[in-house]
C-alpha cells in the first residue's frame, strides 16, 4: 500500500488547483441539481433507533429562520434557536428522511477537538456543551469513555511515532498478534482521548429535542433553489419558504446546492458489519478492551464494536464525479470492505457480514471546516467536518444559533468569512487527481 504524507498530498492538490485556474482551459459542465427522490439505504444505527416521520412541505410558509439539513448541526441549531429565542419561528427542511445523512452513518467516535484546529478552549466548551445537551435532554445514546487504538501497518511509521511520544503507552506487534488475532499491524498507540456514542440514538435525540421546543420539521422536502435576499426564499418541489434568515447544514451535500464548490470535496465511505458477536467472541478478540480502532492513513480505516455487539469496518471509497453524493457500485464497495476486513482480521472470514451502508462526508484540503456567512450575511453555512463531525457539528449548530438569535456568546466569532481555504481543483482535474490517488491508497 503506497503512502503519501499529508503535505505531499496537499502540494499535489494545490498543483491541480493551479492547473484548473489556468486561462484558456474549457471547464466541464457542472450539473448543480440537488439529488433527491432516491431512498437512502438505512444504516445499522438507524435500524436500531428509527426517527418518527415528519410531513412533506406542500405549501408556502413564512418563518424567522429556516434550517436546511437534519443532522447534528441543523437540528442543534434549530433547537438552540428556540431555547435562546422562543419568540422566533423556526422550520427545518430535510431532503430525505430525518437524520438519514452522515449523522446516522458515522463511527460513533467523539473527540474534544476540531479537525484542523486541534483541542482549544473553544472545542472543550463545545464538548462540554454536547455532554450537557445529552444529559439535560436525557438522551440514552450509549455514551461511554473507551480505550482507543491508533494502529500502524508500517513499522517505520510505528517507530517514528514511538520515538516522538516517549511517555505514550505503546502496544507492540507481538501483543497485537495475540490480543487482536491480527498480524497486519506493526504496532499501536493506546489512548483514552475518545468517547463513543450510538449515532442513531443521538440524532434521534436531537430530532425529539427540536420537536419538544417547537421546531417544525419537514422531511422528503429538498431545497432545490435558494434565492438570497432579505427575506430569503427557498423552493422545494411542492412548497416554498420565505425566511428572514437561513442556516445551511447540509455538509457534503452542500455543493449540489451550488454553494462552496471551490473549497468542499465530498468523500464517500462504506461500512460493513458482522452480525452480533457473542460475549465470548468479544473477549477473545480483545474488542471489550479496545472497541474503537483507527489507522493513521491519509484515507483512514476505522473499526468499531457497536453497543449491540456488531463489529464493523469503515473504509474510504473516494470521490464521485460532479460532487455526487451517490455511489453507483455498492456491490464493489461491499467486496472491497470485506477484503480489507479479512486482510486485517482473518477470523472475520468465518463470521457472517450482515450489515452494510454507504455514507458521504465533506472535506477541505487544509483540514479546516467551513463556518461562515454567505450572500448578504443573513445566510450562514457550516460544512466539511473532515471526518470528525459529532461534537463540531453540534457545537457549530449552537454557534450559528447564537449568531442568528443575536446572542453574544464568546465563541460566536468562529463563524467568519475571513478564513481562507485551499481551492479544490475543477471537475476535470479533480477526477484526474483524486480518483487515481484514492485508488493508489486503497489496497488490492
Amino acid at each position: 500500500m503506497m503512502k503519501l504524507s499529508r503535505r505531499r498530498f496537499l502540494s499535489l492538490a494545490g498543483a491541480g488547483a493551479g492547473l484548473a485556474a489556468a486561462p484558456g482551459l474549457a471547464a466541464l459542465p457542472f450539473p448543480a441539481s440537488v439529488e433527491y427522490g432516491d431512498a437512502r439505504g438505512e444504516s445499522l444505527w438507524m435500524n436500531e433507533a428509527p426517527i418518527p416521520p415528519a410531513p412533506r412541505l406542500e405549501d408556502t410558509i413564512e418563518a424567522d429562520v429556516a434550517v436546511i439539513g437534519s443532522g447534528y448541526t441543523g437540528l442543534s441549531c434549530a433547537y438552540y434557536l428556540r431555547k435562546l429565542r422562543p419568540d422566533l419561528s423556526v422550520i427545518l427542511l430535510e431532503s430525505h428522511k430525518l437524520g438519514s445523512g452522515a449523522s446516522s452513518r458515522n463511527s460513533g467516535a467523539v473527540s474534544r477537538s476540531y479537525r484542523g484546529l486541534g483541542m482549544t478552549a473553544l472545542t472543550q466548551r463545545g464538548f462540554d456543551r454536547l455532554i450537557q445537551f445529552i444529559t439535560e435532554e436525557e438522551i440514552d445514546c450509549d455514551l461511554k469513555q473507551v480505550a482507543t487504538l491508533e494502529l500502524f501497518p508500517s513499522k517505520r511509521d510505528a517507530q517514528k511515532l514511538a520515538a516522538t511520544l516517549p511517555g505514550a503507552k505503546w502496544v507492540p506487534a507481538g501483543e497485537l498478534r495475540t490480543s487482536l488475532q491480527s498480524s497486519y499491524y506493526a504496532g499501536a498507540l493506546e489512548s483514552g482521548d475518545y468517547i463513543t456514542i450510538h449515532p442513531g440514538k443521538l440524532v434521534a435525540g436531537h430530532a425529539e429535542a427540536a420537536r419538544r421546543v417547537g421546531v417544525k420539521l419537514y422531511e422528503e422536502s429538498p431545497v432545490v433553489r435558494i434565492q438570497d435576499g432579505k427575506p430569503a426564499r427557498l423552493s422545494t418541489p411542492l412548497g416554498k419558504v420565505i425566511a428572514r434568515s437561513v442556516f445551511i447544514a447540509t455538509n457534503a451535500y452542500t455543493a449540489r446546492l451550488g454553494i462552496l464548490r471551490s473549497i468542499l470535496l465530498p468523500v464517500h465511505q462504506f461500512t460493513f458489519a458482522t452480525g452480533p458477536l457473542t460475549s465470548g467472541q468479544i473477549t477473545e478478540k480483545a474488542l471489550d478492551r479496545w472497541p474503537l480502532r483507527f489507522e493513521r492513513n491519509i484515507l483512514p480505516v476505522t473499526t468499531v464494536l457497536t453497543p449491540s455487539g456488531h463489529f464493523f469496518i469503515r473504509i474510504v471509497l473516494g470521490y464521485s464525479s460532479f460532487n455526487s453524493c451517490r455511489w453507483t457500485d455498492i456491490n464493489g464497495a461491499k467486496e472491497l470492505a470485506r477484503r480489507m476486513f479479512e486482510q486485517r482480521y482473518p477470523w472475520i472470514s468465518r463470521i457472517q457480514l450482515t450489515e452494510g451502508w454507504h455514507g458521504v462526508t465533506g472535506h477541505t484540503l487544509d483540514g479546516r471546516e467551513i463556518a461562515r456567512p454567505i450572500f448578504g450575511g443573513n445566510i450562514l453555512v457550516s460544512a466539511a467536518y473532515n471526518g470528525l463531525g459529532v461534537m463540531p457539528g453540534h457545537n457549530n449548530g449552537y454557534l450559528a444559533a447564537c449568531r442568528l438569535a443575536g446572542y453574544n456568546d464568546e465563541d460566536a466569532h468562529y463563524f467568519s468569512d475571513r478564513i481562507r481555504h485551499y481551492p479544490v481543483p475543477g471537475e476535470f482535474y479533480r477526477s484526474l487527481l483524486f480518483k487515481p490517488f484514492m485508488k493508489v491508497m486503497t489496497p488490492d
